[in-house]
């Protein structure tokens, strides 16, 4: 994180000679001390992926001029990198795929990341909606499967989400695969809807299509810069709250910017979605025994 204490007191015992990290030279986020010797001033109108990007470049400008950081950034760009796995991982985690859905397996893939034990709670997008958004695509798309993913820790909860939709076209991927399977899994789908959180951004290494669900934090800073990335977000006037100068804490106990993105508006998204990969690359995306 760009005011995290812990990465900064790791950059000074590492005894690296150079250490370029943002400094609180104003006190308006957690101070750091004189751990760095690139102190750089943090400019929250920046995409984070060009904000980490300035942390190299500091290195190349003599230490004594920061905080003046006299370099024009460059653009944020999409990466365009891909991950393309080998076959045989390909065919293992269509494998999983046939355990987990069984005859639903050769349908089409969409994913729902429901993130059902996000250590930042305003994050999340209530699991009721996920559940009605899955029973709608299943209602609606008689050839779409629906695999909800997650961590170890949430499959409990994921295998709640999945037995309310009560369908045979929907499964739980919770903790049943690591974090390249994951990658594999991606490859084959259509379609993830999930909240601002890692497989959003994970996801972009691949050529699924990403519906991010954005509230507490900002698309204009944190949304993947992908043509794949599709952010839904409410701009509510107290939207973003979360951010770099107050340590990523709100003081909302009520997140309405979640709430107001409703299943309609994620819905008609991943259909449209969908509806592009159907007439376009439809057969490349379906699973075969």
């Amino acid at each position: 994180e760009f005011f995290a204490r812990s990465s900064s007191a790791l950059a000074y015992l590492s005894g690296a000679r150079w250490r370029a990290g943002y400094h609180a030279f104003g006190g308006e986020a957690s101070y750091r001390g004189n751990l760095m010797t690139h102190p750089l001033s943090f400019n929250p109108y920046l995409h984070t992926s060009q904000t980490f990007q300035l942390l190299v470049e500091a290195l190349d400008h003599p230490a004594g001029l920061f905080p003046t950081f006299d370099l024009v950034p460059p653009p944020a760009a999409d990466a365009g990198a891909l991950f393309v796995p080998p076959p045989q991982e390909v065919a293992a985690v269509r494998r999983l795929v046939w355990q987990e859905l069984g005859r639903a397996a050769g349908h089409r893939l969409i994913l729902l990341n429901a993130n059902a034990s996000d250590l930042m709670p305003l994050r999340r997008w209530d699991g009721e909606r996920y559940v009605e958004l899955a029973r709608r695509l299943l209602d609606t798309h008689g050839d779409v499967a629906i695999l909800f993913t997650g961590a170890p820790s949430e499959a409990a909860a994921v295998e709640e989400l999945v037995r309310r939709v009560g369908s045979p076209r929907c499964a739980s991927m919770a903790g049943k695969t690591t974090l390249r399977q994951l990658l594999v899994l991606y490859q084959l789908a259509e379609v993830l809807v999930t909240n601002d959180s890692g497989p959003a951004h994970f996801a972009t290494l691949t050529e699924i299509d990403v519906v991010v669900l954005f509230g507490p934090e900002t698309p204009q800073l944190f949304a993947a810069r992908s043509p794949r990335t599709h952010p839904q977000w409410a701009r509510l006037a107290c939207s973003p709250c979360i951010n770099a100068f107050n340590d990523r804490n709100s003081s909302c106990r009520n997140n309405v910017c979640m709430q107001r993105l409703t299943v309609d508006q994620v819905f008609a998204e991943v259909c449209r979605l969908a509806e592009v990969r159907r007439t376009g690359q439809r057969d490349r995306f379906r699973l075969v025994a």
